[in-house]
C-alpha cells in the first residue's frame, strides 16, 4: 500500500516491513487489550444500574451491548497491513528472516499475545474499502452525498471492518456537544415499524426517546445528525429491512440529513430490487470476495510471515513432494481452500487454532497435520465470531 493512500494518511496502521519490531508491537497489543478490558468493565458496571422494568433502561442496555461488541475491536487499534507489492520490493525471504530472528527470543506467553495480530489484518481489498469510506466522508464535507452498497458472503470481513472503522472514530465530547462522526448499527429484524430502526440510530447519538410517531423520530434524527456532526451512517445486515415502506424510510432519512449511508449485507443488490429510487441512490457497489487460487496462495504466504515460529509451514504451497519423494501431492494451500472455501474468517480461525495447537505441543511450527487436527475441531464446533474465539483461546495469556 502506498504511503500517500487515505488509509496510511488518516488511519494509523502498521506496515509489514523491516521496521516492524516485535517488542514494540507486543507493547501496543497489550495496551489495546487493557484499553478494551477497562472500557468493557465500565460498561458492565453501568449495566448493573439499569432497571429491566424501565423501557428506557432496556433500550440503553441494548445500546451498551452493541458498543461492547464494537469495542472489542480496540484490541487491534493499529492493524498490520498485508501489502504484497511492498513485501515484493523487500523480498519475502528477507522479511521472514527479519522476523524469525525476533521470534526465536519470544517466550510462550509473548507468542500467544502476538497471535492477537491475527484477529484483524488489513488486506489490499480491505484497505481499498477503508479508502472508499474515507472518501465519501470527504465528499460530505464538500456538500456532496455518496451512498454505496457493501456485499460479500458471510465471513469475508464486512462486519469486522465496519466495527473496527466505527471504533476508530468513537464519539468525543466537545464542550456541551457530543461529536459522533460515524454511526454503525445493525438493522433490526422486526419490520412492524421503523421506530426500532430509528431508535438504534438515536441511541448512537446519545438520545433515548420512547414517545412520538415516525415523523417525530425522523425530525429528531435530523436534529441530532446536525448537533452531533454525523458524517457517515453504516447499516449492517440491511437485508433485515424487507418491507418496502421501511426501505423508503431509509431513503427519506438520506434525503432529510444528506448524510451518506453505507448499506451492508451478503446480497445488498437484491435488497434494492423493485425500487428504482433506492437503486438510484445506492448505485455504487463494493464487494468482498473469497480467497481462491493464486490469490489465496499469495495471501497465505504473507500470513505465514506473521506466525511466531522459526520453522516455515509452507501455507501458500499448492503441491509438495510426498514422504517417499516419488510424487507430488496436495500441499497446505490446496487443503485450506478445500476446507474453508476461501472464506476469510474460516481461514483465520483455522490458522490461529493450528498455531495454538503447535504452541501447546511445543512444536517448532505449524504442520499439515496440525492444520488437519485444527480443522477437525473447528468442524465439530463451528465458529462464527472470530474475536470470541480469540478470547477463548488466549484466556489467561494476556499478561
Amino acid at each position: 500500500m502506498e504511503e500517500n493512500s487515505a488509509t496510511a494518511a488518516r488511519i494509523k496502521v502498521v506496515p509489514l516491513d523491516l521496521n516492524l519490531q516485535i517488542s514494540d508491537r507486543l507493547t501496543d497489543l497489550r495496551a489495546g487489550m487493557e484499553t478494551w478490558h477497562t472500557a468493557d468493565r465500565q460498561l458492565q458496571h453501568h449495566l448493573t444500574s439499569l432497571d429491566p422494568n424501565r423501557r428506557a433502561d432496556v433500550l440503553r442496555g441494548s445500546q451498551i451491548a452493541s458498543v461492547r461488541r464494537q469495542l472489542a475491536c480496540q484490541i487491534i487499534r493499529h492493524p498490520i497491513v498485508l501489502d504484497p507489492d511492498q513485501v515484493r520490493r523487500i523480498g519475502l525471504p528477507i522479511l521472514r528472516h527479519h522476523l524469525t530472528r525476533q521470534y526465536a527470543h519470544m517466550s510462550l506467553a509473548e507468542r500467544r499475545v502476538w497471535l492477537t495480530n491475527l484477529s484483524f489484518l488489513l488486506t489490499p481489498t480491505l484497505c481499498a474499502l477503508i479508502d472508499k469510506l474515507e472518501a465519501i466522508r470527504h465528499y460530505r464535507s464538500l456538500g456532496q452525498q455518496r451512498c454505496f452498497l457493501l456485499g460479500g458472503v458471510s465471513g469475508t470481513g464486512k462486519s469486522s471492518l465496519l466495527n473496527w472503522y466505527a471504533v476508530t472514530y468513537l464519539p468525543s465530547i466537545h464542550g456541551t456537544t457530543t461529536h459522533v462522526p460515524v454511526i454503525k448499527i445493525d438493522a433490526p429484524v422486526s419490520n412492524r415499524s421503523p421506530k426500532p430502526f430509528f431508535q438504534r440510530i438515536l441511541l448512537a447519538c446519545g438520545a433515548v426517546t420512547l414517545r412520538g410517531d415516525e415523523e417525530y423520530y425522523l425530525q429528531l434524527l435530523e436534529l441530532y445528525f446536525q448537533r452531533c456532526g454525523v458524517e457517515l451512517l453504516v447499516v449492517d445486515e440491511v437485508e433485515h429491512i424487507t418491507v418496502p415502506a421501511l426501505r423508503r424510510r431509509l431513503l427519506e432519512l438520506s434525503n432529510l440529513t444528506g448524510v451518506p449511508i453505507v448499506c451492508a449485507s451478503c446480497n445488498p443488490i437484491a435488497w434494492t430490487s423493485g425500487d428504482s429510487e433506492i437503486q438510484g441512490r445506492w448505485n455504487d457497489y463494493f464487494e468482498l470476495t473469497q480467497f481462491t487460487g493464486p490469490r489465496l496462495d499469495a495471501f497465505l504466504s504473507l500470513l505465514e510471515v506473521l506466525l511466531p515460529f522459526e520453522q516455515d509451514a509452507g501455507l501458500g504451497i499448492r503441491e509438495i513432494v510426498s514422504a517417499d519423494g516419488q510424487e507430488r501431492v496436495a500441499g497446505p494451500a490446496h487443503y485450506i481452500e478445500q476446507w474453508t472455501d476461501g472464506i476469510f474468517r474460516e481461514i483465520m480461525v483455522l490458522v490461529l487454532d493450528a498455531c495454538c495447537k503447535a504452541l501447546d505441543a511445543g512444536l517448532p511450527g505449524v504442520t499439515l497435520e496440525t492444520l488437519r487436527h485444527a480443522w477437525r475441531d473447528i468442524k465439530r464446533a463451528k465458529v462464527v465470531n472470530f474475536l470470541d474465539y480469540l478470547r477463548a483461546q488466549q484466556g489467561g495469556h494476556h499478561g
